[in-house]
């Protein structure tokens, strides 16, 4: 099976994104995001603050690789990382369970400062997910001092004073990959980093106490050490975040809070419903990432139950809801807020799931769907919509690859309730015709759809992208073609060691480059 929108949209290039600004082959300096960052000062301090709640959005793209947005972080940016110290300082140490967290010591019974500088040691390699280097203790240390004496703390507030400035350090806020060389590989990142690579990918988090020790060992320089720890990891409550962000991110269901629906026209729409959607989904990839299934399963493995969904599918008949297309979440992520989109539903599709560049040609004016066949009547039935938009010879192209695909999910309305005609009462016609075999509907369509799964690079791609935090060269291209054929379209698991093992990951810059 051939899936191609390139050469139809004249956008032949459209995989091989500029290079970013980075060492050549390495991952960027890279500014934690919203959700590493609410993560990371949970387990860093055991609060159930989210102060990057509030913080402005990013307006970086591909997994948030945001290397080029350091460049210019608004002010309030700056401030909310000050107002946030602050805050997570003082509520660290409001409990005698949160400081346990942070005193390995008491520092009031201490005669001198060394209570202070095991402290600032222990927590400053949690902080920085790395050593601190000797000169770095020394400057915290002289803080805790100037804090007793000039500022006249009492010692357990010294220490706070300190951890706020820690929490403020650039150390801290950004991924930063600059330390010596594992000492078992020249140009191989040293056991900290690989930790922090592994705990970010797998838990957009810092390290657990486990991978600190095996990074302090350099334990991780080991290929058989970093296949232990991934099914640690995945094993983990915390690998949660994995499914959040990771497929949350490539699939576009992590956007499903800020999406609207019209309740008047789906009156089960509602906060709950939607809050059940993004639950099912995640539980949905847990699922597909843990188990054995492969790859391609993804397009027809069950859903998890969902007593608030149940209500959406009264009306499905008997096996038509497995597989990710018919996830209400992708369902409704890919419809307006008022009816289904077949050309948005088969744009994600191929887009997404496929890596297929869909582009449109530059200078093309695309009409709207409503004001095709030079009315503004409303669109009740999309599949007559549709066919008066292929008479535009500009539009047909693409539209004869898309609307095979979108219009096999019309079954299924604008948040994923299954039905069997239109609004005005025309029944719905979900069959079509694609690569040269006519289906019914969306069960017919899934098995051509899984053979191209099976033999394509995208998951590996958007996997590698993630945990890199940069999109793919033309340089990474042979190293991802070896990754996906030693993978096989395994289980998602696999392809997890299969990067985590590759040189790209473990190597300060990719095999062959400048040094």
């Amino acid at each position: 099976m051939s899936i191609s929108c390139a050469v139809l949209l004249g956008c032949d290039d459209a995989r091989e994104p500029a290079p970013v600004a980075a060492a050549p082959g390495g991952m960027p300096l890279h500014h934690m995001t919203a959700a590493e960052y609410n993560s990371t000062v949970a387990h860093l301090l055991g609060t159930s603050l989210r102060p990057a709640d509030g913080f402005p959005a990013s307006g970086a793209k591909g997994f948030d690789a945001n290397s080029s947005a350091l460049a210019s972080l608004p002010q309030v940016l700056f401030q909310g990382y000050y107002d946030a110290a602050r805050k997570l300082a003082a509520d660290a140490f409001s409990s005698e369970a949160q400081r346990a967290k942070i005193l390995v010591c008491d520092p009031a019974q201490a005669a001198d400062a060394g209570c202070a500088r095991d402290i600032i040691e222990r927590f400053g390699l949690r902080a920085f997910r790395r050593p601190l280097e000797a000169a770095e203790v020394e400057r915290y240390v002289a803080q805790y001092a100037h804090a007793r004496a000039a500022l006249e703390m009492p010692p357990v507030e010294a220490v706070q004073h300190v951890v706020r400035t820690l929490l403020t350090s650039p150390h801290f806020l950004l991924r930063i990959e600059l330390g010596p060389d594992s000492a078992r590989a020249p140009g191989a990142l040293n056991g900290f980093e690989v930790a922090s690579r592994l705990s970010y990918l797998l838990w957009s988090s810092l390290p657990d106490e486990a991978l600190f020790d095996a990074a302090g060992r350099d334990e991780l320089a080991t290929e058989d050490e970093l296949l232990r720890q991934v099914d640690r990891m995945l094993a983990d409550p915390k690998s949660a975040a994995f499914f959040q962000n990771f497929f949350g991110q490539w699939l576009g269901t992590r956007t499903l809070p800020s999406h609207t629906v019209d309740a008047t026209l789906f009156p089960l729409w509602n906060q709950e419903l939607k809050g059940a959607m993004i639950d099912q989904a995640n539980a949905f990839f847990a699922e597909v990432t843990t188990g054995e299934r492969t790859w391609a399963e993804l397009l027809t493995a069950p859903h998890p139950d969902s007593p608030l969904i149940a209500p959406l599918l009264a009306n499905d008949p008997e096996g038509v809801r497995r597989g990710f297309l018919t996830l209400p979440a992708f369902l409704t992520l890919s419809s307006h807020a008022d009816r289904t989109s077949p050309t948005s539903r088969a744009k994600t599709i191929l887009a997404q799931l496929f890596c297929v560049p869909m582009a449109p040609p530059a200078n093309m004016d695309i009409p709207e769907l409503g004001a095709a066949g030079g009315d503004s009547v409303p669109i009740d039935n999309v599949r007559k919509k549709l066919e008066k938009h292929r008479e535009s010879q500009d539009c047909a192209s693409c539209h004869d690859l898309l609307d095979p695909i979108g219009l096999s999910l019309e079954n299924f309305d604008a948040i994923g309730a299954y039905r069997a005609e239109y609004p005005n009462g025309d029944p719905i016609d979900a069959t079509g015709v694609y690569d040269g075999a006519a289906f019914k509907d969306v069960t017919g369509l899934v098995p051509a759809l899984q053979e191209a799964a099976r033999t394509g690079t995208c998951p590996t791609e958007q996997l590698f992208a993630y945990a890199l935090r940069r999109s793919p060269t033309r340089e990474d291209r042979p190293e991802i073609a070896e990754i996906t054929a030693r993978w096989g379209a395994g289980t998602v698991a696999a392809l997890v060691k299969q990067v985590v093992t590759s040189e790209a990951f473990r190597l300060r810059r990719a095999k062959g480059r400048a040094q």
